[in-house]
């Protein structure tokens, strides 16, 4: 009980750090020793600069300024030098764009240092791709290495770029907390390494799907909306953990297609960019997924959708066939199983495709040419997996290391998955709900 509590301690206090890593980018071309760039940022990333009493009359001049500051230039150790202020450019809502125009000499050598927010977010990242000629180089800086160099002479293919690619992915696994509440939503109850790998399995195929589909171009999200529906499939797959009986079903289904419908009480200019009967038809199919799972309870359930059953479950064994047993170290009674392995390999596939979506929205932001699509996306998808299934194994291990440092009896196991089922539940609801901003 320590253990999980200590668990919903942490998932609470890293809630609003889901999805909100600091970063920023820019795409830079040197051209006859004209070097032209173009940075892009968050909105919400220049209120960080802002400070009582600033004279500046908006964000965008706030960030036009900082990049003045903290970008520079040189050509085998010789400074460029800036030809004008940089220049505010349109944007898409929620982000600013200036434009840098800087005079390079000759030479072999171009190094870009690019010292952007790290004074004020250390964990900040800038991605970055620069060309000149047939040279090209993509790079993530970092407060620790804010500088990045490119040979002006033709190159070959640069490993490092793939390898940065996987960090990136594993980074992007390991901060993205709602992904990761997810698979533990799906995880909780699992009995045997084969619904993990049913689970793990299903996540993959889900997310790499829209990850490459997103990322090629060949279809496109509202990120508001995907956003919003992330933190639904973590409320949807913690709801039917604690699901008991198609009585108690047919409730949850009618309360979690309210809370999907109550989209609509929301000002249409504040909300995801869904229509309404896009909404209507989440809700519908949001409590009929919940309802269907209740039925699938019941009829694996002998006992019904009654008390605990303590007096038949005490004397357990904890062996797998005696229904006890869990591969996370959580007892889970068979008589009441939750789900077969095809239904949550559908469910993690299903989900996966919605958070695909969100994956890829790190590699979108970078605008990087269409060269570089295939490598980059390879790279980050392994680095994904890799933090994924890093994951995954350390989870178990650690709850199966809790299990055995705790004897619990079956009531106080079932008791702990239902409590972190509960959290998981509140969690994505408030992710659902918090995102429509």
């Amino acid at each position: 009980m320590r253990f999980w509590l200590s668990v919903i301690g942490l998932l609470f206090a890293c809630m609003a750090q889901a999805h909100e890593r600091s970063e920023s980018t820019s795409h830079w071309t040197l051209v006859n020793g004209e070097l032209h760039g173009v940075v892009t940022a968050r909105t919400r990333e220049v209120t960080r600069l802002t400070v009582p009493g600033d004279s500046y009359a908006s964000l965008a001049q706030i960030f036009s300024a900082h990049v003045e500051r903290s970008v520079a230039a040189s050509v085998d150790g010789t400074a460029c030098t800036l030809r004008q202020a940089p220049a505010i450019l349109e944007s898409e809502p929620g982000y600013v764009r200036v434009d840098v125009r800087m005079r390079c000499g000759g030479g072999s050598l171009l190094a870009l240092k690019l010292d952007l927010f790290f004074t004020v977010a250390p964990s900040h990242h800038h991605f970055l791709y620069v060309a000149s000629g047939s040279s090209s180089r993509e790079a993530i800086l970092s407060a620790s290495a804010p500088t990045t160099q490119i040979e002006l002479r033709p190159t070959t293919g640069d490993k490092t770029n793939f390898l940065q690619f996987i960090e990136m992915g594993i980074e992007h696994i390991a901060t993205g907390i709602d992904h990761l509440a997810f698979l533990l939503a799906l995880l909780i109850t699992a009995r045997t390494a084969r619904q993990v790998l049913a689970i793990v399995t299903g996540f993959t195929l889900g997310h790499s799907i829209t990850l490459s589909l997103a990322v090629l171009g060949v279809i496109q999200a509202n990120r508001g909306a995907v956003e919003c529906l992330i933190g639904l499939t973590i409320a949807l797959a913690a709801a039917q953990n604690l699901i008991r009986g198609e009585r108690e079903g047919r409730l949850a289904g009618l309360a979690a297609a309210a809370i999907a419908a109550s989209l609509l009480l929301i000002p249409a200019d504040l909300r995801p960019d869904m229509p309404a009967s896009l909404i209507i038809a989440i809700a519908v199919a949001t409590g009929s997924a919940v309802w269907l799972a209740s039925m699938r309870h019941t009829g694996a359930s002998p006992r019904g959708a009654g008390g605990m059953g303590t007096a038949g479950h005490a004397g357990s064994t904890g062996g797998l066939c005696d229904g006890a047993a869990s591969v996370s170290g959580i007892a889970v009674d068979s008589s009441r199983a939750t789900f077969s392995i095809p239904s949550r390999f559908a469910m993690a596939a299903g989900f996966g495709l919605i958070h695909g979506l969100g994956f890829a929205s790190a590699l979108q932001d970078l605008h990087l040419p269409r060269s570089l699509l295939f490598s980059s996306l390879l790279g980050f998808n392994v680095g994904v997996e890799i933090g994924q299934l890093a994951v995954v194994i350390a989870a178990v291990a650690l709850i199966r290391a809790a299990g055995k440092l705790a004897t619990a009896t079956q009531r106080r196991a079932d008791m702990s998955a239902a409590i972190a089922s509960a959290t998981l539940l509140a969690a994505g609801l408030a992710w659902f709900l918090t995102r429509v901003y």
